[in-house]
Order: structure tokens, then sequence, then C-alpha cells
């Protein structure tokens, strides 16, 4: 991590609470683009995943789940297959030449596959607007909702834009059972105009 190259304090970003979609006040939003995911993002997305599970998520889940659930480096072909797929869209976000966050779209299925964002980054903005283009390309897909499979800290985040509960769900990783939350936007013409708005 080049925090010298950054204006951004990490200090400033994720350790402290959940204060909403967007940027807190007086923290400026990264000078980020997104754009589609290639094969060669793989390893850096996996880094990506990697550290926003490990820290991100450590206060809702135990040092087990933390370790079953975060990538190892053997996912690495499976993150490449993943990239080139016409089943996904997977969005990367950079600032300058590091990725800071991705998300995948699953439209078949109506359904955001994943959305993390490095800790460094986190609590800028950079999620929000990565979900505001999944939700778009969903739209324009057909979607007339879309759901998401959230780790528990991030729920906050998916209400705060839109998303309501639905269920508890739990996965077994590595045989190790996680508890996740699904939550259900409408994409629908009239919600979708009231929430932009």
């Amino acid at each position: 991590m080049r925090s010298h190259d950054c204006a951004i304090d990490p200090e400033q970003t994720y350790n402290r609470p959940y204060e909403g979609a967007g940027p807190p006040t007086g923290v400026r939003m990264p000078d980020v683009s997104v754009r589609t995911a290639k094969p060669g993002d793989a390893e850096a997305v996996l880094e990506v995943k990697r550290a926003a599970i490990e820290e991100l998520a450590a206060r809702a889940y135990t040092p087990v789940e933390l370790e079953a659930w975060a990538p190892d480096d053997d996912a690495i072909e499976e993150y490449r297959s993943a990239m080139s797929a016409d089943q996904f869209q997977i969005l990367v976000a950079e600032d300058d030449d590091t990725i800071a966050g991705y998300g995948v779209l699953n439209a078949e299925q109506s359904r955001v596959e994943a959305l993390f964002v490095r800790p460094f980054w986190a609590r800028l903005g950079i999620a929000t607007r990565l979900l505001r283009q999944l939700e778009m390309s969903a739209a324009f897909d057909g979607c007339e909702t879309l759901s998401v499979v959230s780790s528990l800290n991030a729920v906050g985040f998916y209400e705060a834009l839109g998303y309501d509960r639905v269920e508890q769900r739990s996965r077994t990783i590595d045989g190790v059972d996680i508890e996740f939350t699904l939550l259900e936007k409408d994409l629908s013409t009239r919600a979708w105009a009231a929430q932009t708005e």
C-alpha cells in the first residue's frame, strides 16, 4: 500500500463507526475511475476481498469464520475465469493504478454477487459508486429487483441505499457455518426514480 502517495488519512477511513452511504463530512472522495475488470485484475481483486474480509468484517465475525471466508491464492484461477465469463459484469474502481474496490453483477439472477473495498479506501463513497453503476446496469438489463447476500457488517450500508432485509442466510465455507443477510431492492421505474432524486 502506497500511503505516502495518497492524501487520505487512513485513520479517518475505517477506524470509525458506519455513518451511512457515501463519504463522511470533511473527508474527500478519492479521484477514482470505474472500468470493466480484465482477467489481469484477478490478483488485485482477490487481495481487495481478502483485506476487506480480514479488516472490515472483523467486528462481525470470529477469527475462525474470517479465516474460512477469506479467499486464498488458490482461488486466483476461479477469479480469472469469472472475469472472462459473460454471466457476470465485474467493475473495478481504481485510484491511480491501484484497484481500490470491485463489484460483481449477475443480471441473469438479479443479484449483486460481490462488493468489496480495500480498508484504506473504505467509507469514501467508492462502494456506493460501484453499487449505483451495477444497479443502473441491472435496470437496463430489465431487472425489476436486485438482491444481495450481505455480510453482517455491511447491512447498514445497503439499507442506507434503499435495500430491505429479507432473511438471514447461513453458508458453509470450508466446514464453517457463516451468517449473512439477504437484502432486496425494488428497481421498478417509480421506485428507482424516488430513490435517485
